[in-house]
């Protein structure tokens, strides 16, 4: 009776056994919901509110972030031949404001981001500054070479330094018109197109524009010239609008655009064309002071 009651409860404890739940969870795949996220519009809202106004000598930005969330604002434009950028890094101020400095007429990229850089708004914007009048400069202590001239006692004192005198002065060898500087015609042989004048303007200076005056005689002008600059006086750059055309009959002086004005301290005129001892009058150079 006893060995049966103990294989009984044998049995049932197994059994209470094989029924017990297993201590190990199941692994079950959780998949996440998904979150749709809001584009943040304030990058954009504060492009738009973006202006860039004309000021002296530069470009004017303004905009407004009414929100006061963090943007960024870069700024892209070429100066002078130069790639330039301006950046204002996490603004959050309620309105924002700079002056960038340009010479002449300037495209701005403008492109404007959250603080991750992920949002992009870009715009196009064109200005032009307000500029200062152009002046005639001062021609104290300044200087001029020539390929050739002539001047000595002997012949005439037609010298390339006459050009950067006064253009009332008078000329010492042709008492009643105004001095003028002329090329050797007694070299032998004579010498031939081109011929050139080099003017040192002893500092440099953006010039916008040049003034030539021819001499009285027409005969003994020219017709065709190309301007150049330069900073050192050996490397020269066109500046001028390529092949110019001058009117040696015109007793009055005559304009001639810098197309691209940098600082220089040099200008170079050389005649292409012409009669074959070409003079000129009178140089005067003008910058925006």
């Amino acid at each position: 009776m006893k060995r049966k009651c103990l294989y009984l409860f044998m049995v049932f404890a197994v059994a209470a056994i094989s029924c017990k739940k297993s201590s190990v969870a199941p692994v079950v795949e959780v998949i996440p919901p998904t979150v749709e996220l809001s584009e943040d519009p304030n990058y954009i809202k504060v492009a738009n509110t973006l202006t860039v106004s004309p000021v002296m000598d530069g470009a004017k930005f303004d905009w407004s972030n009414e929100s006061k969330k963090a943007v960024d604002i870069l700024i892209k434009y070429s100066q002078e031949g130069k790639r330039m950028e301006h950046s204002v890094k996490n603004s959050q101020e309620a309105t924002g404001t700079f002056i960038l400095p340009i010479s002449g007429q300037t495209s701005f990229t403008i492109t404007v981001t959250n603080t991750n850089g992920t949002l992009l708004e870009t715009r196009l914007i064109g200005i032009m500054p307000v500029l200062k009048p152009e002046v005639k400069l001062t021609k104290t202590g300044w200087t001029a070479t020539a390929s050739s001239e002539i001047n000595d006692k002997d012949n005439e004192f037609n010298g390339a330094e006459n050009i950067v005198d006064e253009v009332t002065r008078i000329s010492l060898t042709s008492p009643g018109k105004p001095s003028f500087w002329q090329s050797d015609y007694n070299a032998e042989p004579m010498y031939v197109y081109p011929h050139w004048l080099i003017v040192d303007m002893k500092t440099a200076a953006k010039i916008t524009k040049v003034g030539l005056n021819a001499h009285t005689d027409a005969s003994q002008g020219f017709t065709n010239f190309i301007l150049e600059g330069s900073e050192d006086g050996v490397k020269f750059n066109e500046i001028g609008d390529g092949s110019l055309a001058f009117n040696s009959a015109l007793k009055t002086e005559q304009i001639f655009p810098v197309v691209t004005p940098v600082a220089i301290r040099y200008v170079k005129i050389t005649l292409r064309v012409g009669s074959p001892y070409p003079c000129l009058g009178n140089f005067e150079a003008y910058s925006r002071k």
